[in-house]
């Protein structure tokens, strides 16, 4: 068994990753990484087969990918599928980013495989960079662990290795691997980190890799005993009818906001940042908050609840915007679409007004509907919440207040008609898809 085998089959044990009698899925894309994975649970023994996306993105190279590992199974004697998938047209049909899109599909092919683990090969390397993105977005604790060693089915054997490690690995098998050519690219901002910061920290600490799994480990530990604190806090705040508000009150903050994320999980509601902090103000301070759409989450008497506008006589018009098109609001005609940029925001502007915003920066579902009671907005390049109804009472006559367009998404109100846009969804530097719309 080769050192580095040791190390993986080291790993798979601290983890408790799998054992002999499972078969196992190796994610195969031909690259260094999956390459030795495979080579590596071949020599340790495992039951394994393989499984290679062709995401049709990069022409004669992504057929080159999809030859190449099939070959090396072939060579192996491990049982090889795989599947050429239309990324593009999914992505425009969903209104999703490529890289989004590709993810998806990628995954709902894993899980159609019969098998009890599926094996990606995520490294020590993926892991700092990830870590590094997630800071650079923000993040919390969780964000700062990295990538998961193990998730559901999902496990990856070679996240205690590191890029150097496995390229070592793949020369004294005699193994070559294909490359991809955009990983060379600094478009993307995962080659930044890698071609850029990484080098910097560790001409810094030649021991980056050691200190960083040593910092994730003591992370992860205690990231385990407040996800597992919660779990019970979210179990005893459980009531008949919604939650008690006086025991996720006596609670840790840190505590109490990872349980008020178990109770939107259980009410089916996406939740934000800034939407478990307004709820957490709720649960301490009694009040009624809207969560999205008509749905909201109302503190009083010491439980928190969740319901619908229950006023049929004054519950606005709402529409689902599901994918980009025309719709219809109050006989207004409301048409969206997706710039992709880079793109002279100039002529965006000069053609449409207050009408685009950062399409990724939005949550959940869009929804087009009309004012509802306690709406509160911070309009772009302000510094405070607006209330709505005075905005709409002074822009719009009596009459036609009804018709007035606001735009919501998971998070509340990101856009009221003649004012513009909330200020957390406005086009700046790092704006990659614009959500463009006109209102007639």
């Amino acid at each position: 068994m080769s050192d580095f085998s040791a190390k993986v089959l080291s790993t798979i044990k601290s983890f408790d990753m799998c054992n002999k009698s499972e078969r196992l899925l190796i994610c195969l894309s031909g690259g260094a990484d999956s390459a030795a994975l495979l080579l590596c649970l071949k020599e340790l023994g495992f039951d394994i087969c393989a499984c290679h996306v062709n995401h049709q993105l990069r022409g004669a190279e992504s057929d080159r990918d999809e030859q190449f590992c099939r070959q090396l199974c072939e060579k192996l004697d491990v049982r090889f599928e795989s599947i050429k998938l239309d990324v593009t047209g999914y992505c425009k049909e969903n209104g999703l980013s490529v890289e989004l899109g590709a993810r998806k599909l990628r995954y709902d092919y894993f899980y159609s495989f019969d098998v009890d683990k599926i094996c990606t090969a995520h490294s020590l390397s993926d892991s700092l960079e990830t870590t590094i993105f997630d800071l650079a977005r923000g993040t919390g604790l969780k964000g700062l662990c990295g990538i998961p060693p193990v998730r559901d089915k999902i496990i990856r054997p070679l996240i205690e290795c590191t890029r150097e490690e496995i390229e070592a690995y793949l020369s004294s098998q005699g193994q070559d691997f294909v490359t991809d050519s955009t990983n060379l690219e600094d478009i993307y901002s995962r080659n930044k980190i890698r071609h850029n910061i990484i080098p910097v920290m560790k001409n810094i600490n030649n021991g980056l890799y050691s200190s960083y799994s040593n910092t994730i480990g003591y992370l992860r530990a205690d990231s385990d005993h407040l996800e597992a604190e919660a779990d019970d806090l979210y179990d005893k705040c459980l009531l008949d009818k919604g939650y008690d508000c006086r025991l996720l009150s006596s609670s840790h903050v840190s505590i109490r906001r990872r349980a008020v994320m178990r109770i939107f999980d259980h009410e089916g509601i996406k939740c934000s940042s800034a939407l478990i902090a307004d709820t957490d103000s709720i649960i301490q301070n009694g009040g009624r908050l809207n969560i999205s759409g008509d749905i909201f989450a109302v503190s009083s008497k010491g439980v928190l609840t969740f319901g619908y506008w229950t006023d049929p006589n004054e519950k606005p018009l709402a529409v689902t915007v599901d994918e980009m098109g025309k719709y219809v609001f109050e006989n207004r005609n409301i048409s969206f679409s997706i710039i992709e940029m880079p793109y002279d925001i100039a002529n965006i502007q000069k053609k449409f007004t207050n009408c685009y915003m950062d399409y990724d920066k939005m949550n959940g579902v869009l929804l087009l509907r009309g004012r509802l009671p306690d709406d509160k907005i911070r309009l772009c390049n302000r510094d405070f919440n607006s209330d709505v109804r005075k905005l709409v009472n002074s822009a719009f006559r009596q009459e036609d207040r009804k018709s007035a367009v606001l735009i919501a998404d998971g998070e509340g109100l990101i856009f009221v008609e003649k004012y513009g846009i909330a200020d957390r969804v406005k086009v700046d530097a790092s704006t990659k898809r614009v959500l463009v719309f006109e209102i007639s």
